[in-house]
């Protein structure tokens, strides 16, 4: 399966945590969608995008995801996404990935825009200490 990551899942190490591996740097393909906006949601300190007709979030597709990757990505994103198929651009063409959106009624965003690079510089290692201890405490991410 294909996905279009658009927040902490950019950064190889809250991938490698939550995918159990270390994908190559060549496994993220740089694509954007279009008629979204990026946001820092609240009470978190992780993105939300919501549609926007002028906007454009930048990304990473990531390609052959198994549906192991698939459920351990679904538990890493939680109940306020579900999975759809939306249009990403990829070297300016367009092309159908699947897409964690966000759910409306669970999420909301602030009126800060988030930045990846200042999310790792802010807010990433409380970010990843409380995702190990999550990860740990899980049967299903055990790291033993």
């Amino acid at each position: 399966m294909r996905f279009f990551f658009y927040g902490t899942l950019l950064d190889r190490d809250v991938a490698a945590l939550v995918l159990g591996r270390r994908l190559p740097p060549r496994a993220f393909v740089p694509a954007t969608l279009p008629g979204h906006s990026r946001w820092r949601v609240q009470g978190g300190s992780y993105p939300i995008s919501v549609p926007d007709p002028r906007g454009e979030v930048s990304g990473a597709i990531i390609c052959g995801l198994s549906t192991g990757d698939v459920a351990r990505l679904a538990a890493y994103e939680g109940p306020g996404y579900r999975i759809v198929s939306l249009k990403v651009k990829v070297a300016g063409t367009l092309s159908t990935v699947s897409v964690f959106e966000p759910l409306v009624s669970k999420l909301k965003p602030t009126d800060r825009p988030w930045s990846l690079a200042l999310w790792q510089r802010q807010d990433k290692r409380p970010f990843v200490r409380r995702l190990v201890r999550a990860l740990n405490g899980r049967r299903g991410y055990s790291r033993q």
